[in-house]
């Protein structure tokens, strides 16, 4: 994506990319990466209810993986580990199974 630095010219560009972008339906960052986390949410939960020791020790694998990629970025441990529980193990988590899986809700 094109960066806006201040300039009229720059603010221009980055709508055309926009604007190019939805047309061609691609997603951007923010929409890919909240797609990544509903579907490792569902995955927990999935693990979380079932009898599978390898699929808990997965799920609990990813968080922290997450955890540990944000605190080499230079969040604070029990930050990073708290809002990584929060994205992961969601209230509403049952409403995203039908659009992970791909089923009509």
């Amino acid at each position: 994506m094109p960066r806006a630095n201040g300039g009229s010219e720059s603010v221009e560009k980055t709508r055309a990319w926009r604007k190019r972008v939805r047309a061609a339906r691609r997603p951007e960052t923010d929409a890919v990466d909240a797609a990544l986390a509903a579907a490792v949410a569902v995955y927990y939960h999935t693990a979380a209810s079932s009898s599978s020791d390898r699929d808990r020790r997965r799920a609990l694998a990813l968080e922290l993986m997450s955890v540990n990629f944000l605190v080499s970025r230079g969040y604070d441990l029990a930050e990073a580990d708290r809002q990584v529980r929060r994205r992961v193990r969601r209230l509403d988590v049952e409403r995203l199974i039908p659009l992970v899986n791909g089923t009509p809700s």
